[in-house]
């Protein structure tokens, strides 16, 4: 699996969060996810700090001055984090949930996350899967050389 076709995989399975994820689906989705959240970053970011350019002033609070405020801009910027928070977030949570589950592992693993250890999560990623079937589904190692056989036409 590469690059474009993993991006498919998990954007077409944008939250099923049941079967299993090759280490090589779960990486390069993750490697995606960093480019879209920098090029998302480098939109964001000026248009955040132009709404506060103007007629802002340091002194004063936006919480105060609403007018200090280009709102449209502040809104714009907050919309392109949402969008990457849902676009992306939410099929990279699932990735992981599926990389979990060919670790034979359930998807409560996640909730160490918000509990600060992700890297335990990461460190999890690395591993090779269980061979074989497992409670949460087929090999997909074995799936997918099963396709590679099939010659078209």
């Amino acid at each position: 699996m590469g690059f474009a076709d993993a991006v498919v995989a998990c954007l077409r399975g944008f939250a099923t969060f049941r079967g299993r994820a090759r280490r090589r689906e779960y990486w390069w989705f993750q490697l995606f996810g960093s480019l879209v959240w920098a090029v998302t970053l480098l939109v964001a970011v000026p248009l955040w700090f132009a709404a506060f350019e103007g007629e802002a002033r340091p002194s004063e609070d936006p919480a105060i001055v609403p007018d200090s405020v280009s709102w449209g801009l502040l809104t714009l910027a907050a919309g392109l984090m949402l969008a990457y928070v849902v676009g992306i977030g939410v099929p990279t949570v699932a990735v992981t949930a599926r990389r979990l589950h060919d670790l034979d592992q359930p998807a409560w693993w996640l909730l160490a996350i918000p509990l600060g250890l992700g890297i335990v999560l990461l460190v999890m990623a690395l591993l090779p899967g269980q061979p074989g079937a497992n409670r949460f589904g087929p090999d997909p190692r074995v799936a997918a050389s099963r396709h590679s056989d099939v010659i078209p036409g």
